[in-house]
């Protein structure tokens, strides 16, 4: 009898509720989405993390930012989004606005659920669960990198499908699990997504979208 690799039931189960908690909650504010969608992720990782034994031998990525990281992050957040953009103005001709869909008061609420959460926080708590436990639950292999990278972006699809979301968060998950592959740790891609996701932000706030393929 096979033994089940370290993680495999809490990925799954993650991945599922978490799916299964957008598909139940579409009328919910955005800033309570982000966090009945976080509280199963993070639990997921809370509970393998407990599991101190590991018969399978499975290679765990380590919660680790060096200042490489940092660096090799930052530049390959900044290189995905340049390659998102010129893939969406060849697929439709223009580059569309993140603009975020509710009123823009730039209150407390807003700076949370338009630029705190998406960010900040969810880049995190995405990297701890796809990269630190589903990509190692599979294997820290082409396999692994691939299947994580397709969780990751199914998870995403389920608030609305279109193949340009469809690739690019695929594209997103390959990389950030070679990312993860190569170094044995979070750190950056951690510091990627941060980079591609507060770019596009920082685009949309000033913007900068709106100019680009008119």
């Amino acid at each position: 009898m096979t033994a089940t690799r370290w993680g495999q039931t809490e990925a799954a189960a993650g991945a599922v509720a978490a799916v299964l908690i957008i598909a139940a909650t579409p009328g919910l504010p955005i800033w309570a989405g982000y966090l009945i969608v976080w509280a199963p992720l993070l639990l997921a990782v809370g509970v393998a993390a407990r599991r101190r034994t590991d018969a399978s031998g499975t290679i765990r990525v380590r919660l680790r930012i060096t200042w490489m990281d940092a660096l090799v992050g930052a530049f390959v957040g900044l290189l995905l989004r340049l390659t998102m953009m010129a893939i969406e103005l060849f697929a439709v001709g223009h580059v569309s606005s993140s603009s975020s869909p509710f009123v823009v008061d730039h209150d407390a609420i807003w700076v949370f659920a338009a630029i705190i959460a998406p960010a900040i926080i969810a880049p995190v708590v995405e990297e701890l669960f796809f990269r630190g436990l589903v990509l190692p639950a599979i294997g820290m292999n082409w396999v692994g990198v691939i299947g994580s990278a397709i969780i990751f972006a199914a998870v995403h699809l389920v608030y609305g499908f279109s193949p340009l979301t469809a690739l690019s968060t695929f594209i997103v998950g390959v990389v950030l699990g070679v990312l993860a592959v190569r170094t044995q740790r979070l750190g950056a891609g951690i510091v990627a997504h941060i980079v591609y996701n507060a770019s596009l932000i920082a685009l949309s706030e000033f913007g900068g979208l709106t100019s680009i393929g008119g």
